[in-house]
């Protein structure tokens, strides 16, 4: 069953809305300047912004990849929420008080500023504009898949659709367009996954049953204290992908940091923040708790396991609303609308902040460009917009051609980019001493290792799914006239009891290759190193740059307060690095190890020594009045 007329016509309004939002504020800021284009002029309002931020980074991919490891592998990654809300306060409250006040577009201005090295700055901006393009691709892939199976159009051609729309209203609108069509599809995305949410509930007699097959079925686990890193999740594990997840896209992401920078003080900036931490924690957990909602639903008949080749967990909710939702005329095409929300709002943000930084770090102090009145510029700006939309389309189409679960590679991909970041900040605000060839060193030796990690984590076997049963699923050789066939890469399933078919692309059956014939993940070449859960990669990439950074200041020399401008440091940082390093090292030994404390200087007769002019022997009576 696809989507009916009531679902269709919600979906389209959705997108006209959106539409017509770009459409406006292109109109209105058609004479804008390059501030105002990509900053807003820097005048506004926290709470759009702060939503804007909330489904700049709660895309497609969260929505079906979160159900999914809900469904596949239980509640614990749901800690993650716990770290993103701990990183996002560590941003408010010492990241931003740093930024702000700089007053720049481009974030990586702070790295030119600190270490004194353009080249530096140019290879963040590389780095960031690599990571964003190749996520546009990723966010372009999951929502054409659900279209695909809801409206039957090629995969291809979804990609194209949705690319080219977020591009256009992208480009006309600017930051403004982009931040108050998010606030639309914010609420769009709520409605679309509390929608799940509600119908299962009533289907299953409540929300407290479906925790409760949850809890008995062995999905709800918040508190595996395990250390081991080789563990798909653990309390620990969650944590700190959540805190990096949280400093990687909010402390030194252009896409996210741009919303703060275009409010009007440090506190405004921080409220952003703070209001961003409390939607998320709503919308992430609707949309954790649909994937629960789906366990119940498919408690005795899995869909996933149907195949030789399991499906991807994210396509649960796939198949879940298109069996159960399009049962309630308007639900389905509610969901389908929160999907095309999501999507929409993650590559828009993604376009906006990159052409931030290709105007700001390369292309505004080219000799060319530096006459340019403010609307040429202007111009310009919505042709980089347009032409990284059409680099991401081209993207999108190539991912959707690897066949991998798209969720674990994103966070592999995140991980691997926002690691040596996360370091080359943490060095920057925290160790003044550390120059440019200590920072430069560090960052470049983690880019590589992390870039050889993601790689090497993407091709490992996927972990095994908790226990999923088919017990209860019609034989297959059943004869009744009222079975549902799902045919989902040429095979056919019998799950529920109304007439539904699914086609979803061949590609995704080798998203979920199985640790068969007694293959396990430790027992895979190279394992020791690329075995290790992925949540760990942005540690990994933080610590080896600061650890670098540091070795190699040791042999190339400290800086001195001279060479550091004091508003680019942490204050406390600060306040101990006016003092010289011997005197802190001989502090430190005196007073933290041998609990030593300070004594007045005594002379010979162990008397106090004397500091006084006028009754110092050793001075001419012409010196002491003059040192009166």
């Amino acid at each position: 069953m696809g989507l009916g007329t009531v679902d269709i016509v919600l979906l389209v309004l959705s997108l006209l809305a959106s539409a017509a939002i770009g459409m406006y504020y292109g109109v209105k800021g058609r004479r804008s300047t390059p501030l105002e284009y990509l900053l807003g002029g820097r005048s506004m309002n926290p709470l759009p912004l702060a939503m804007s931020m909330m489904v700049g980074t709660v895309s497609a991919v969260t929505i079906m990849g979160n159900a999914g490891e809900m469904y596949a592998y239980g509640t614990q990654l749901w800690i993650m929420d716990a770290g993103i809300m701990l990183g996002l306060f560590i941003v408010a409250k010492i990241f931003i008080p740093i930024l702000y006040p700089l007053k720049m577009v481009s974030l990586f201005q702070y790295v030119e500023d600190r270490f004194k090295s353009k080249r530096l700055r140019q290879a963040t901006v590389l780095l960031q504009l690599l990571g964003g393009y190749m996520f546009i691709g990723f966010l372009l892939y999951p929502p054409s898949i659900a279209l695909k199976a809801f409206i039957g159009l090629p995969i291809s051609s979804n990609i194209i659709i949705i690319g080219v729309a977020c591009t256009l209203y992208s480009a006309v609108g600017g930051v403004k367009a982009v931040v108050y069509t998010d606030v639309l599809q914010s609420l769009v995305m709520v409605a679309g996954v509390l929608a799940i949410v509600i119908q299962g509930s009533m289907a299953h007699g409540g929300l407290d049953n479906i925790i409760d097959v949850a809890y008995h079925k062995g999905r709800i686990e918040l508190f595996n204290m395990s250390l081991d890193p080789y563990q798909r999740y653990s309390f620990w594990l969650c944590m700190i992908l959540g805190f990096f997840f949280a400093l990687g896209t909010y402390g030194v992401n252009q896409s996210q940091t741009q919303r703060c920078f275009s409010t009007g003080s440090v506190r405004e900036s921080q409220w952003v923040l703070y209001y961003a931490a409390i939607g998320m924690v709503v919308l992430r957990g609707l949309i954790n708790l649909s994937g629960l909602v789906m366990f119940a639903q498919y408690e005795h008949c899995d869909p996933l396991t149907a195949t030789k080749v399991p499906l991807d967990s994210a396509f649960i909710a796939v198949i879940y609303v298109t069996q159960e939702l399009t049962k309630i005329p308007g639900l389905a095409g509610l969901f389908v609308a929160a999907v095309y929300a999501a999507v929409l709002s993650s590559v828009s943000t993604q376009l906006n902040s990159m052409t931030a930084l290709l105007w700001e770090d390369f292309l505004k102090n080219l000799t060319y460009f530096r006459n340019w009145s403010d609307v040429k510029v202007g111009g310009l700006q919505k042709v980089i917009v347009l032409a990284t939309g059409v680099l991401g389309i081209v993207l999108g189409l190539a991912v959707s051609q690897m066949g991998r679960s798209f969720l674990r590679t994103v966070l592999a991909i995140n991980g691997a980019i926002a690691g040596p970041l996360i370091g080359l900040f943490l060095v920057a605000v925290y160790l003044p001493w550390v120059g440019y060839k200590g920072a430069s060193s560090g960052f470049m030796v983690s880019v590589i290792l992390n870039v050889i990690l993601a790689a090497g984590q993407v091709s490992m076997p996927k972990a095994p799914y908790l226990p999923l049963s088919r017990d209860g699923c019609p034989a297959l050789n059943a004869t009744t006239t009222n079975t549902t066939t799902t045919t989902i890469t040429n095979t056919t399933l019998l799950t529920t009891t109304s007439t539904v078919t699914i086609t979803l692309p061949s590609t995704i059956t080798t998203s979920a290759t199985t640790l068969a014939s007694g293959v396990t993940a430790t027992q895979t070449p190279g394992a020791w190193l690329f075995g290790m859960s992925d949540c760990l990669n942005s540690v990994w990439g933080s610590l080896l740059c600061v650890l670098v950074a540091i070795i190699v200041t040791t042999f190339t020399g400290p800086n001195t307060p001279e060479d550091v401008d004091e508003k680019l440091i942490a204050p406390k940082s600060w306040q101990f690095f006016q003092r010289s390093l011997n005197q802190q090292v001989n502090e430190f030994l005196d007073t933290k190890l041998l609990n030593k404390k300070k004594r007045p200087t005594t002379n010979g007769n162990n008397q106090p020594s004397v500091t006084d002019p006028l009754n110092n022997p050793n001075l001419t009576d012409e010196t002491k009045e003059n040192e009166v």
